[in-house]
């Protein structure tokens, strides 16, 4: 068998780079173990275009929003599936400073995604929110999942997805191009995740690996509004009365086996937002692509050039993919330039 391109990995990025090839007329064939990496299957999907620490704009997000509303948008009509969600992000004051710095930006380049109006009693008998709160716009969620395995079905209905578990052994790697198994390409590209760690060719990639634990829970008061609230936690409408909760940060423990640890500060936290009762019904984890620098990492192997990468999305994959799979797709079909904050060539 003959293709343009192996793809190494279903998750987020690469699913998303394999459509992004298939719109240019370009064919892959992608090779994914699906029980390998829970992470892209259980990530809330969040995207927010502010950072809230200093209350400034996320990294090239003026470029990412659209090219990520047109790509999800377009991947919906194509799948019939409904998977990307526009959603305000409440943000509950922690103290008056906060408020303060919010009215201060929101005048701003960064007040474009943050509502002026400050409210002082959102959902006041069933959340605690003495500080008022306000909402950041051009904010949502994908439902990852749908959007896998709606793509998964898409691949094989093409007969493009091969589902096992990739053998670095049986890899044959030339000049002009890579043979794995009876399938011939001009290059292979991962898109492992943390799994990358055990690949020979970009274990030494400059990942800082974060484990991240969430909860779902049910809670009838909630259903009041279908934005997502933030105080510590997220907590995001999935409907039927339920919502994700999280998200932990853990840099020693980097298995994805759920701990008694990351569940109790889930609570914790989420104690200190809902002033009613709520039911856990399911908690989940997995191990985020993170990198030292917090920028993906694509491009070209430094010795070997039909060997290439696209991975490092971490917390913010569902804004960053989009973009960035384009780019990489412009570079390997057309010669156009990587960033250089991205491009693993120069690192």
């Amino acid at each position: 068998m003959n293709t343009r391109y192996i793809i190494v990995g279903q998750g987020l990025a690469g699913t998303v780079l394999a459509h992004t090839f298939l719109k240019h007329n370009t064919s892959v064939v992608i090779i994914d173990d699906a029980s390998l990496s829970q992470a892209s299957k259980i990530a809330a999907g969040l995207y927010n275009p502010v950072v809230f620490k200093r209350l400034v704009k996320s990294w090239r997000v003026d470029e990412l929003i659209p090219a990520m509303d047109a790509f999800y948008e377009e991947a919906e009509k194509m799948l019939n599936e409904k998977f990307y969600f526009k959603k305000n992000i409440v943000k509950l004051f922690v103290e008056e400073q906060e408020k303060l710095l919010w009215i201060k930006k929101s005048s701003e380049d960064v007040g474009k995604y943050l509502n002026k109006n400050i409210e002082e009693d959102f959902l006041k008998d069933v959340i605690y929110n003495s500080n008022g709160s306000a909402e950041v716009e051009q904010s949502g969620n994908l439902n990852i999942g749908l959007f896998l395995n709606a793509s998964q079905k898409y691949f094989i209905e093409k007969n493009i997805l091969l589902q096992e578990k990739f053998d670095y052994s049986q890899l044959i790697i030339s000049e002009n191009g890579v043979k794995y198994k009876n399938i011939s390409a001009a290059k292979i590209i991962f898109c492992e995740g943390y799994k990358t760690l055990e690949n020979p060719y970009f274990n030494g990639l400059p990942f800082k690996l974060t484990k991240g634990e969430v909860i779902t829970i049910r809670c009838k008061q909630l259903q009041q509004t279908q934005k997502v609230i933030n105080k510590g936690v997220f907590i995001l409408p999935v409907g039927d009365d339920l919502y994700k909760v999280g998200a932990t940060y853990e840099w020693a423990d980097l298995t994805e086996q759920l701990t008694e640890k990351g569940k109790e500060e889930l609570i914790g936290k989420l104690k200190k937002v809902l002033k009613v009762d709520f039911e856990i019904v399911n908690h989940q984890a997995g191990i985020r692509p993170t990198t030292l620098q917090r920028r993906p990492l694509l491009g070209l192997h430094p010795q070997h050039k039909v060997l290439a990468v696209f991975n490092g999305l971490g917390t913010k994959g569902v804004m960053l993919a989009p973009f960035f799979a384009n780019q990489l797709v412009e570079f390997l079909e057309n010669g156009k330039a990587l960033d250089d904050e991205v491009d693993v060539g120069r690192l």
